[in-house]
């Protein structure tokens, strides 16, 4: 039996979904009321470079942070303890979030309503929290025994660069009264994949205290792309299947965020550009293959070998009632994609193979 815990290997899918920062930043002057550009973004790189650091060593020590201790063989995907491991490492960035969102600075002390913290924040273990915060270069004060109940107010400090509180609390005062107003639940995975303060996403910079248009449109995926072939390739696919009428929506899975786009009025998507635990995938609802499969002598082996693959199927096709999954036979074998969960056909998508994708849905978009 395998030691292999669920929190190790999703801490490290959340990690890397960290928005990598450019060389330069583009930053409002809203932001620049304390802090010179160069200051500012300083401290944004190091926060940046805390939060990596942060989710490597939850994948390394989860029980140091409170997390939860499931092993990877003992509870299959749709089980609770599944769930609560695939958002259990957003808690501590959920939690400094509040942190800063719920305080302001007091003669150059930064100074967070604890009641109000409490009241918003859903992260067990705070006191916990709090001390491992220590272990990066927090210091707080004003409680006992990091006990949040304990006083009305936290103090907190960073004595290394004291910059960075600086801009931690503009960014979370920004993403709480933009991103998350008004809204029935911030911790959707939905809203935790386009969080700026999770992510860390320097495009938060770009706009006013009061502007927020990130996570919009196929950037909701593409952000989360470290590839440049990735980020190119997800443009250039956006950009047809919109010109060609497609409506696009956000989609709201576990693994990652996804786009889909949909065709006239259909409630079902026929594409979706998604996030797979940092890999990205062109999802295809190809609902008949057969007809596809003349075309396949035209396309290059990657897509061939789409065709190729075969899945076990879901537990709707064990009980004899999926009416999702797509079987057909190619090269003398029998062949079943689940389409339960996504559409039936997936594939890392390159730019010179845009042509064969949308051939291929006009050939078997349709029963």
């Amino acid at each position: 039996m395998s030691d292999a815990l669920l929190i190790s290997q999703w801490a490290l899918i959340r990690r890397n979904e960290l928005v990598d920062v450019p060389d330069k930043i583009d930053i409002h002057p809203d932001f620049l009321q304390e802090l010179s550009h160069a200051e500012f973004e300083s401290a944004f790189r190091d926060i940046g470079g805390l939060f990596y650091q942060m989710y490597s060593d939850m994948a390394d020590a989860p029980q140091r942070f409170g997390l939860p201790l499931y092993k990877t063989d003992e509870y299959d995907y749709f089980s609770n303890q599944a769930r609560e491991a695939r958002s259990a490492p957003w808690q501590l960035f959920y939690f400094l979030l509040w942190l800063f969102a719920c305080g302001r600075f007091k003669e150059n002390v930064f100074v967070a309503d604890t009641a109000e913290v409490r009241r918003i924040n859903k992260a067990k273990k705070t006191n916990l929290l709090l001390e491992v915060l220590c272990d990066y270069g927090f210091a707080f004060g004003g409680i006992k025994k990091y006990q949040l109940s304990s006083g009305d107010c936290l103090e907190i400090d960073y004595p290394d660069n004291p910059n960075v509180l600086t801009v931690l609390s503009a960014i979370a005062k920004k993403v709480k009264n933009t991103q998350l107003k008004d809204l029935k639940n911030v911790y959707s995975n939905q809203m935790a994949f386009g969080n700026a303060f999770i992510g860390w996403n320097y495009k938060i910079l770009s706009e006013d205290l009061h502007t927020c248009s990130l996570a919009e449109g196929c950037d909701y995926v593409a952000d989360k792309m470290h590839d440049a072939a990735d980020k190119n390739v997800i443009a250039a696919l956006d950009k047809i299947l919109t010109e060609g009428g497609a409506v696009k929506k956000k989609g709201d899975s576990n693994e990652g965020p996804s786009v889909r786009y949909y065709r006239g009025k259909a409630s079902v998507y026929d594409y979706a550009l998604t996030s797979d635990a940092g890999a990205l995938y062109l999802e295809l609802r190809i609902r008949n293959a057969r007809k596809c499969l003349a075309y396949l002598d035209e396309c290059p082996e990657r897509i061939a070998a789409m065709f190729r693959h075969s899945d076990k199927g879901c537990q709707n096709r064990v009980n004899g009632v999926c009416k999702s999954g797509v079987k057909y036979e190619f090269e003398q074998e029998e062949k079943w994609h689940c389409g339960c969960c996504g559409a039936p056909f997936r594939i890392h998508p390159v730019m010179e193979d845009i042509p064969h994708y949308l051939k291929l849905m006009e050939s078997g978009g349709k029963k």
